[in-house]
């Protein structure tokens, strides 16, 4: 029977649970229990010092790197781009002090100049860390072999102490637990398999003969081995399946745990297990049948508190369209961030300004939660910025406090009963069924930080951890847990840019069939429901010649009168926020540059500059398009230099009248009086201007100039007008030749709408369905 003086030691709480669930029959006297950090945390402690939070030390680490050149490093002095790249830096710093590996020793080791300089700058780095934390009276991992002391009175509790070893200790970690064991009885139970032998040269200074595919019992205390037996377990139980799309994977996990139910597997016995745990938010999205619970927790992106306070620094780096109406959309006060934000961007941030926005940000939040984790993010960055005399400007203290925010995890409670999780989280588990998802080489193995200082030559004449030792600690979780369960379910990615991992071939015995599978399963995902189009007849009794017609509705009812019927009559308008510009902005933009220009009676280059400088601004995506347009217009001063005993006597001129009995309006872009000749001019952007000819005018749909004649007409009661197009592309002015032909059947036109008026009119779609491919109608339609 074991008692609370024996204490046993596993790698995850999760481990813990699944100990705790098999002891639930056996009426007995459960011991001690923490996990292997917990353990290391309460087995030592430190002398008039505290524990750096993760905070301090990346604003200690920015302090260290401002006089030296860390930009040869390949990582950017920028404070904002540091806070992303620091960990680089640190995981380095911790990999080389938990192995016991001084730089300059690295340096001897190496027969190449490459790395030299590299190597001088982490080594000033370094120093001038450790000088920090000496000076705030901070312990760090890094510097935590010069100051730990063991922790006697925890250590005493406890007569015998079993370690379950599932991975890897490092020099220091295997230092501590060894002074332990000169206290108190320490055992390690651990297994050992051909991708392990690194982590268990640990114990190559007791002269263990260690054979693979064994489970081991060794007591520290004794420097004995007190238990040994052999694993022969082989699963035959697999199946593995391609798919060539990863979402189609979720079909496939769907399948599988349909599968395990209807063999009567506990869900809770069943495991998926997400090598990429960011697949986790597809995974939950597709969660109709609430079959999962997710160990990671569910991340807050789409919470409204982290979408308030990420628009709020989205639209102070750029205060363009799309973040404006992101703010209005999320019902943040675009006032209070220009006056209490904005205005101290650049400025040293105080705690009340901090805790002033904080309190905005939270406001309105109901999610007791969330309350509770932001409060407890905030009061903890209160400590660590504010604290320490570190004189940031308010945009640094932002960037910290949204990286932070972003990393916040909610419970999943009440959820499904099979648990989604990483590999980490499966060591020393067993399941009756696991689902592994993903099992590609761009996720099997992980690509680890640590290596990006060091080639894996150097780190294996350092004796430190090499990429192909930590691949092999991947490749022994991974056989560790499928070994471990009755049942697995693998699946991959099958296409031109993924191919299943490497260590398949390696862990699997059984040939891989590299077929997809996508359509087997698809229905699971997808409902298998098809859309029929129906094409609807649309008539209306409507009299068209109540309406006022502008020349652009004539001519959209002219080429589809479905068209003109879904945009006039029932005012469906296109909606987006989108800041890609539509095809009509250039030309409105250019319109009111010439109108400016020529009302202002300064016709020269550097007046046309500030023109397109301010309405350069507008539109970010038009900056191109508009120097294009900018050189194309000095031209048209050119032009107008030729025209100079020509008087412009309107610009934009609105008109109303009528024609054979029919309402129509416009408005005329130029009005020029040469002698006694009134000219109109209409401006066209577009590459391919043409003009009706005699051949052709008889199909036309334009009646843009008709129009400006017959509104001319009226407004100098004059007869001699000619009509232009102004080309601004070619800076061509293009008389329109077949003004009166046009005219008369513009009016057999308006003869024919008061016809049709007279009984129900059929909208029906236009024949040319080339007019239907840039229609924002075109999927209403089926075009």
């Amino acid at each position: 029977m074991l008692s609370k003086k024996t204490l046993l030691i596993f790698p995850t709480q999760r481990a813990i649970r699944g100990y705790l669930d098999e002891q639930k029959s056996l009426n007995t006297l459960l011991p001690s229990y923490m996990t292997i950090d917990d353990f290391l945390k309460k087995s030592i402690y430190f002398k008039n010092k505290i524990y750096c939070d993760e905070e301090q030390r990346t604003l200690l680490l920015s302090e260290a790197v401002k006089t030296v050149d860390i930009k040869k490093l390949g990582i950017s002095s920028n404070f904002t781009k540091f806070l992303s790249q620091s960990e680089y830096i640190y995981r380095f710093f911790l990999e080389i002090s938990s192995e016991d590996i001084e730089i300059k020793d690295i340096k001897t080791k190496d027969t190449y100049e490459f790395y030299l300089e590299h190597l001088s700058i982490l080594n000033e780095v370094l120093e001038n860390y450790k000088k920090l934390l000496e000076i705030n009276n901070f312990v760090d991992r890094v510097n935590l072999r010069e100051n730990y002391i063991i922790n006697q009175d925890f250590v005493e509790l406890f007569e015998n102490i079993t370690i379950y070893f599932e991975g890897y200790f490092t020099k220091l970690e295997f230092e501590i637990i060894n002074k332990i064991s000169q206290n108190v009885n320490l055992n390690i139970e651990f297994y050992s398999n051909i991708y392990n032998q690194k982590s268990l040269q640990i114990f190559k200074d007791y002269n263990l003969d260690l054979k693979l595919n064994y489970k081991y019992i060794f007591n520290l205390s004794k420097k004995i081995l007190e238990y040994s037996d052999s694993i022969t377990k082989i699963n035959e139980n697999i199946d593995i399946k391609a798919f060539a799309s990863r979402l189609n994977q979720i079909s496939y996990i769907k399948h599988s745990i349909v599968s395990c139910a209807n063999k009567g597997i506990n869900p809770e016995n069943i495991a998926v297990v997400l090598p990429d745990e960011n697949f986790a938010k597809e995974l939950e999205l597709f969660d109709n049948e609430k079959y999962f619970n997710f160990a990671m927790g569910k991340n807050i992106l789409n919470k409204n508190l982290y979408q308030k306070a990420n628009v709020i620094y989205n639209f102070l780096l750029e205060d363009d369209i799309k973040n404006i109406e992101n703010l209005e959309f999320l019902k943040v006060s675009r006032e209070f961030v220009e006056e209490n934000i904005k205005l101290s961007w650049n400025k040293q941030c105080s705690e009340d300004k901090f805790t002033q926005i904080a309190e905005y940000i939270k406001y309105d939040e109901i999610d007791n939660e969330l309350i509770e984790k932001y409060d407890e993010l905030i009061f903890k960055l209160k400590v660590v910025l504010f604290s320490c005399n570190f004189e940031l400007k308010l945009k640094d203290v932002y960037k910290i406090f949204l990286q932070k925010l972003s990393k916040i995890t909610l419970d999943d409670i009440n959820s499904g009963k099979i648990t989604v999780m990483g590999v980490l989280e499966t060591r020393l588990i067993n399941f009756d069924a696991v689902i592994i998802c993903d099992f590609n080489d761009e996720y099997i193995p992980k690509i680890s930080t640590k290596d990006k200082f060091l080639s894996t030559k150097l780190k294996s004449l350092s004796e430190l951890p090499t990429k192909f030792d930590r691949e092999n600690l991947q490749k022994y979780y991974y056989k560790r847990l499928i070994d471990n369960s009755k049942y697995v379910f693998i699946s991959f990615v099958n296409s031109q840019n993924s191919q299943i991992s490497r260590f398949a071939n390696e862990l699997f015995d059984k040939k891989i069939d590299l077929k997809t599978n996508d359509e087997a399963y698809k229905d699971i995902l997808y409902k298998n429901n098809i859309l029929y189009y129906s094409d609807e007849i649309i008539e209306d009794n409507i009299d068209l010649t109540k309406i006022s017609w502008s020349a652009s509705s004539l001519k959209r009812y002219l080429d589809c009168r479905r068209k003109f019927y879904l945009e006039n009559i029932l005012k469906i308008k296109k909606h987006s926020i989108s800041v890609i510009p539509e095809n009509f902005e250039l030309g409105s933009v250019i319109h009111k540059i010439l109108e400016e220009l020529i009302k202002s009676q300064d016709k020269t280059v550097e007046n046309l500059d500030n023109l397109f400088l301010k309405y350069k601004k507008t539109n970010p995506f038009l900056i191109l398009d508009l120097e294009v347009y900018r050189e194309k217009l000095y031209k048209f001063l050119e032009f107008e230099e030729t025209r100079s005993n020509i008087k412009t006597i309107d610009l934009e001129k609105v008109f109303a009248t009528n024609f054979n009995g029919i309402s129509i309006n416009g408005i005329i872009d130029r009005v020029d009086l040469n002698n006694d000749i009134y000219e109109l001019i209409d401006y066209k952007t577009s590459k391919n201007l043409t003009i009706d000819t005699d051949k052709t005018y008889e199909n036309s749909h334009d009646f843009q100039l008709e129009f400006y004649y017959i509104g001319a007409k009226e407004l100098y009661k004059a007869s001699n007008i000619k009509a232009y197009y102004f080309s601004l592309y070619d800076n061509l002015l293009k008389e329109e030749v077949t003004l009166d032909k046009k005219l008369e059947l513009l009016s057999s036109i308006f003869d024919e709408i008061k016809e049709v008026s007279k009984t129900k009119i059929n909208f029906v779609k236009t024949d040319d369905k080339s007019i239907c491919e840039y229609c924002n109608f075109k999927i209403i339609c089926n075009r």
